[in-house]
């Protein structure tokens, strides 16, 4: 491929680029002016100055694009974390700090963080062995886990992987008990035990020493 095979190439993808973040951003202006349930694929493909069947090539449905937005998001929210975490001693505290912070997102936008909560499982259901892309709070608290595994806080015969699938399934649990009842119990007071029980484990008793280590 010469150099202006490439510089096409390269055009070609940044206008592609360009495209998928104008549907994105006049779909999500239409989810919030006049609600998801409203809102059409030809109406978002109108308002993007689109063939419908040009929208479909980027976007399967409605709710593939809810998906893309919130990975944008948490992509943003994992670098804000990031910076959040340089400072914190211990793995508790990183973890607490960065739920915390990403949980405000999710608190502040249910029927959204729904949609795509909804879509994402909807795809493994239709889909055996579907594997979706890491997520920012999942690369974060990779970081975390890995942080904590080398200063000797979290135990390191168990992969990093499967640690950050078992902090998945609490906290997917806790999002959707709260989206179905937000009134049921606040969202950051449940932050706290889910990070206690990843850490502590659900046992009644705790090696005291340990506890007040990890707690210092």
């Amino acid at each position: 491929m010469d150099t202006n095979e490439m510089l096409v190439e390269s055009r070609m993808d940044r206008k592609k680029r360009e495209t998928r973040q104008k549907i994105i951003k006049v779909a999500m202006d239409l989810f919030h002016s006049q609600g998801f349930d409203d809102t059409t694929m030809e109406q978002i493909a109108e308002k993007t100055d689109i063939a419908r069947k040009t929208l479909y090539n980027y976007f399967s449905m409605k709710e593939a694009i809810v998906d893309e937005y919130v990975r944008g998001i948490s992509q943003g929210l994992a670098k804000e974390n990031l910076r959040i975490i340089e400072n914190l001693i211990d793995t508790k505290s990183r973890l607490m700090a960065v739920l915390n912070h990403s949980y405000d997102w999710v608190e502040k936008n249910p029927e959204i963080t729904g949609i795509c909560i909804n879509y994402r499982l909807g795809n493994m259901v239709k889909e055996p062995g579907y594997k979706s892309t890491e997520t920012g709070t999942q690369s974060i608290l990779s970081k975390i886990i890995s942080l904590g595994q080398k200063e000797g806080e979290i135990r390191s015969d168990i992969s990093v992987n499967l640690l950050v699938r078992h902090i998945d399934l609490l906290r997917s649990t806790m999002t959707f008990e709260w989206l179905n009842d937000p009134s049921r119990f606040e969202l950051h007071e449940e932050i706290v035990k889910l990070v206690d029980l990843f850490i502590y484990g659900a046992a009644s008793k705790i090696d005291s020493s340990k506890k007040s280590h990890m707690d210092e």
